[in-house]
């Protein structure tokens, strides 16, 4: 779920930000990453508050806007640095057979930026999927845990079988593991195409 929202404000803001003139864009475009300079438990306390009051915490529906506010600067910087190597030419001819901006980017932009977002849906599910802090500040019933809070549930009494804990973390590291080889071309290609300009 983080993954698909993530990618749903990421691809048309990062294309904003590589294409479009407005106030304040290159700012704007060097400044995304801002949010990552404050420890995730500075975050924590208020974020924790405002849920309980608005009745979001112990929900995943909670739990997936924070993974999608923590993950979206991300998703838009790596995405904004492949856009700007699309060639413009591409859009004005797009622009010349009809297409708007929203054809432009599902027709033109998305399917030659495919790497990209490849790489980078896997990095936010990477995020997403191994994030410990907030599940455990958020969710307090077994049947909205994640498996990395479940793990460490499992972790309450000194007799929880060790071997418990390390086939969850086998379990936790799998999937990562299988989509990452199965995606290994596509991550590497899209980690780097756009990073060097000419």
């Amino acid at each position: 779920g983080t993954v698909i929202i993530t990618l749903i404000f990421a691809i048309p803001a990062a294309y904003a930000v590589a294409r479009l003139n407005f106030f304040g864009k290159n700012f704007l475009s060097t400044s995304i990453l801002i949010i990552y300079l404050f420890p995730a438990i500075v975050l924590v306390i208020p974020l924790y508050t405002i849920f309980s009051q608005l009745g979001l915490r112990n929900s995943i529906e909670g739990l997936l806007i924070v993974y999608t506010a923590t993950t979206l600067p991300v998703a838009i910087y790596m995405l904004q640095g492949y856009f700007k190597s699309i060639p413009k030419e591409l859009e004005e001819a797009g622009i010349i057979d009809g297409q708007n901006w929203l054809g432009i980017i599902f027709k033109i932009i998305i399917p030659l930026s495919l790497p990209a977002i490849s790489s980078v849906a896997l990095y936010v599910f990477m995020i997403a999927w191994n994030e410990f802090l907030f599940s455990l500040m958020f969710l307090d019933r077994p049947n909205t845990f994640t498996l990395s809070r479940a793990i460490q549930f499992l972790n309450v009494g000194a007799e929880t079988p060790r071997q418990y804990l390390m086939a969850g973390s086998v379990v936790v590291t799998l999937p990562i593991l299988i989509i990452f080889v199965y995606f290994e071309k596509y991550l590497v290609s899209g980690l780097t195409a756009g990073s060097v300009k000419g």
